[in-house]
C-alpha cells in the first residue's frame, strides 16, 4: 500500500479566514520543505565525524542567513528557542552583573509580557527602579522621552521595534544614537517586526535584539539573539560549548532548517510582502470606512508609523470578545483580541491600549486583525462582509456594552 506524499503547502482552505498573523504564521512550503529534508540527518553537529558535516551545514546556514535577514554579522547571531527566551537573556545578561549595584532601566508601558515581567522582576527581587514610559495616542514613544528619562546610574534601555497589538514602530534608530552617546546598552524585542517590513540591526545601532521564526512563516521554538559586542554578555548555559559557550546544548537540527529556509525565503521577498500588506490594508480600511459599521482605529495608520499587515479597530457598542467568538464560530475566521501570550491569563483590559489612554470601552471593543502573505483581497472582503453580519446580529440580541 503505498503512502500519500505529506503536503508542503500550507492549507489554504484555513488560510483564507485566518486574521491572527501577529500571534503567528503558518509555515510556508519552503520551511516544511526543509525540515522534511533534514528529517533523516541524526549527527551531531559538535561531532567531527563525517556524518556531521551535514548538519554543520545546517546550523551555518541557519546563522549566515539570519545575519543577512538582520543586517548583522553571523558570528553576532546566537540561537534561542524564540522572543521570550531572548528577551530573558538579554536583560538578565546586562543586568546581573550589575546585582551589587542595582541602578536604573528604561523602557514602555506597552512592551511584551516578557519584558515587563522580566524587568518586574529585577524591580521588585533586587532594587532596580523601572521607569515605564506612556506612549501618546497613537501609540508612540519619542525620542524625548528617552532622554529625559535617562539618569547617571541608567544601565539599560529596552524598547520594542514595532507593538503587538497596534503594529505602530518606534523611533529606534534616534534612541539607539541617543543610547551610544551615553553608553547605555540598548535592547529592542524585534519579534513582530523582522520578515515584515527591512531591518538591520547595524544601521539601526542596537546592541541586542530578539527575534522569533515563527512570526515570519518558520517554525514555533526557534529564534535568535543578535549580540553587537558578544564579549559583553555573559553566556545564558554553560555546557558543551555550542554557540560559541554562549548557549550549550545540542542544536535543533530540525527547527534550525525550518529557520534557515524562512530567512531566506523573507529576505528575498520582504519588499514585496511589505507592498502587498499595504495595498490590502488601505483596502481593509476603506471597506470598514464605506460600511454601516461604527468603526474607530486604534493607533497609528500610515506605512511610515505602523505594520503594514496590522490593524487595530473597535466596533462601538460591542464585546470585542463576543464579535471574535462568533466570527469564528460562523465564518471560520480569527482574529485576536490582545496578544496571544496574554489571553492565558486572568481576564483584564489591554495594558497597550490602556497605556494610550483610549476609554475602557473602546478597549473593550477592540480586535487586532493581522494578515500575511497568504492573504487575498477576496479574504479581505469575506472578513468585512462577515464583521457586518455579526455586528448585526449581536446588536439585534443585546450583545452590546452597557454604559457607564
Amino acid at each position: 500500500m503505498r503512502r500519500r506524499a505529506m503536503s508542503l503547502h500550507p492549507d489554504t482552505n484555513t488560510l483564507n479566514s485566518y486574521f491572527d498573523y501577529n500571534a503567528t504564521t503558518p509555515m510556508a512550503g519552503e520551511t516544511m520543505a526543509a525540515i522534511q529534508a533534514a528529517l533523516p540527518l541524526f549527527a551531531n553537529p559538535s561531532s567531527n565525524t563525517l556524518l556531521a558535516k551535514n548538519t554543520k551545514h545546517i546550523v551555518s546556514t541557519a546563522r549566515q542567513n539570519m545575519a543577512a535577514l538582520l543586517g548583522a554579522k553571523p558570528e553576532q547571531i546566537f540561537f534561542t528557542s524564540g522572543g521570550s527566551e531572548s528577551n530573558n537573556w538579554a536583560i538578565k545578561g546586562v543586568l546581573y552583573p550589575q546585582l551589587p549595584k542595582p541602578g536604573h532601566i528604561i523602557t514602555t508601558a506597552i512592551e511584551h509580557p516578557s519584558v515587563l515581567s522580566t524587568l518586574g522582576y529585577f524591580e521588585q527581587e533586587h532594587g532596580f527602579s523601572v521607569t515605564y514610559l506612556k506612549p501618546d495616542h497613537s501609540g508612540a514613544i519619542s525620542t524625548s522621552q528617552v532622554e529625559n528619562a535617562i539618569k547617571p546610574n541608567t544601565q539599560l534601555i529596552s524598547i520594542m521595534t514595532a507593538n503587538n497589538e497596534t503594529g505602530r514602530l518606534q523611533p529606534i534608530e534616534s534612541i539607539a544614537k541617543l543610547a551610544q552617546q551615553r553608553a547605555i546598552p540598548f535592547h529592542v524585542d524585534a519579534v513582530q517586526q523582522v520578515g515584515k517590513t527591512p531591518f538591520s540591526c547595524t544601521e539601526l545601532g542596537v546592541d541586542f535584539a530578539s527575534v522569533s521564526a515563527h512570526k515570519f512563516y518558520g517554525p514555533k521554538g526557534i529564534g535568535c539573539l543578535y549580540i553587537k559586542e558578544p564579549h559583553n554578555l555573559n553566556p545564558l548555559i554553560h555546557g558543551g560549548g555550542q554557540e560559541d559557550g554562549m548557549r550549550s546544548g545540542t542544536e535543533n537540527l530540525l527547527a534550525l532548517s525550518g529557520l534557515a529556509a524562512a530567512a531566506e525565503q523573507a529576505s528575498i521577498h520582504i519588499e514585496q510582502w511589505h507592498g502587498k500588506a499595504w495595498q490590502q490594508k488601505q483596502l481593509l480600511m476603506q471597506l470598514l470606512d464605506q460600511s454601516w459599521l461604527p468603526v474607530s482605529f486604534n493607533g497609528a495608520l500610515s506605512n511610515q508609523d505602523a505594520l503594514t499587515n496590522c490593524l487595530n479597530a473597535s466596533i462601538n457598542g460591542l464585546r470585542g470578545e463576543a464579535l471574535a467568538l462568533r466570527l469564528e464560530l460562523n465564518h471560520g475566521i480569527q482574529v485576536s483580541i490582545g496578544s496571544a501570550c496574554s489571553n492565558n491569563k486572568q481576564k483584564q483590559l489591554s495594558h497597550v491600549l490602556s497605556a494610550m489612554q483610549i476609554s475602557e470601552q473602546t478597549i473593550q471593543s477592540a480586535i487586532r486583525i493581522s494578515f500575511g502573505q497568504f492573504t487575498t483581497e477576496q479574504d479581505i472582503r469575506y472578513l468585512v462582509a462577515a464583521l457586518e453580519a455579526e455586528a448585526s446580529a449581536l446588536l439585534g440580541i443585546g450583545g452590546k456594552i452597557a454604559n457607564g
